[in-house]
């Protein structure tokens, strides 16, 4: 197995453990029931160190699970853009993300907040977040890899990361004083721009 086959199907693994724990919590909260870490664990038939590796306290497990119910797999997103091209693709789940994210602004707020309470007092190397967004996008730019070459692949992955969801929200409205719509135009430009020049530079 080369080392990026090897690398992602570490990156499937980890995303597929995240996905049981998360699955796990979201059928504690449909009961409506009080439930801690431990009882995850038991319940996703997992050791308590791997659900606390993935999830430091029950509240960001509980915001991210929350979240987590309305969004789509990376699997759904590869199927909307099979017959798309890689340009096609990456506007598609830009859209698609910032969408969720406007639809679902007060959720996302309060997970973030969660998130950022948690990394001031956890050690800053840990990863609290699940990378929805970055698996989502690699999974859809992997049949285009041989389109980029390897920086750009990589760049442009991260940076379609950086300009969709919550974090570009909070920044354009309030910072810069934007409305959801203007936000998402905005996003939009960044991308067709640093399309143009990975173009215009092949």
């Amino acid at each position: 197995m080369n080392k990026k086959n090897l690398t992602r199907g570490r990156a499937e693994q980890k995303q597929k453990t995240r996905d049981e724990i998360l699955e796990t919590a979201q059928e504690f909260l449909k009961s409506g029931a009080e439930f801690t870490l431990d009882e995850v664990a038991e319940e996703a038939k997992m050791s308590r160190a791997t659900v606390y590796r993935y999830f430091s306290n029950v509240d960001l497990l509980c915001a991210e699970a929350v979240l987590n119910i309305q969004t789509k797999s990376a699997e759904e997103l590869i199927e909307e853009v099979s017959e798309l091209t890689l340009h096609e693709s990456l506007f598609h789940v830009q859209h698609y993300f910032n969408t969720l994210t406007n639809e679902n602004e007060t959720a996302f707020r309060k997970y973030l907040s969660v998130v950022l309470n948690e990394s001031i007092k956890n050690d800053k190397n840990r990863q609290l977040r699940g990378g929805r967004r970055p698996y989502a996008v690699d999974a859809i730019m992997d049949p285009h890899r041989d389109q980029l070459n390897p920086t750009d692949f990589q760049n442009l992955k991260n940076i379609l990361t950086v300009l969709s969801g919550i974090e570009p929200l909070v920044a354009n409205k309030d910072v810069n004083g934007l409305n959801n719509e203007e936000s998402k135009d905005l996003m939009r430009w960044a991308l067709e721009m640093i399309l143009k020049a990975i173009r215009d530079k092949n």
